[in-house]
């Protein structure tokens, strides 16, 4: 439904084979929102029953899969801490990518089935949160282009 586009397009694009993605069961995703006590976006719920386990090399070093999603928020804030950032991310913020432990993204709960994407990258001078896509289905279609461009160019 949301993710459709993206999900044609990494088939086109051919960057994973079916086997490759392993998505989480319903009862684990709300098994997650019993302990997060909150409710999940549609469009996020779509991702984690796509591919919400392993993505073969799409996403790769970056934590965004279902074993990390319990920490991520808390290594966020950590992060945001260490580099004094003057700013503490929203009570309804939901920490859902980290890449290499120096930039996260996150939405907000309140914001909709597909909500937009906040970001954050140490050594940038941010002094607040950059909204990084107008929504969540936008965020997976740039992860799926950008990861298609640099097998491109490392292919070269």
């Amino acid at each position: 439904m949301y993710l459709d586009q993206v999900k044609e397009r990494l088939k086109e694009l051919k960057l994973v084979s079916s086997d490759e993605l392993v998505a989480c069961t319903y009862p684990e995703i709300t098994e997650l929102e019993k302990k997060l006590k909150f409710s999940l976006p549609e469009a996020y719920k779509e991702f984690l029953l796509w591919m919400g386990k392993s993505a073969g090399q799409v996403l790769q070093g970056s934590d965004c899969f279902f074993e990390h999603l319990p920490y991520l928020k808390e290594w966020a804030v950590e992060l945001l801490e260490e580099n004094h950032f003057p700013n503490t991310l929203p009570e309804d913020a939901f920490v859902f990518f980290m890449h290499q432990g120096y930039q996260f993204s996150f939405f907000r709960l309140s914001e909709g089935d597909d909500p937009p994407t906040y970001s954050y990258c140490e050594g940038t001078n941010q002094t607040s949160f950059t909204r990084s896509h107008n929504r969540f289905s936008a965020f997976m279609a740039t992860e799926i282009e950008l990861h298609a461009k640099y097998l491109t160019a490392f292919a070269s």
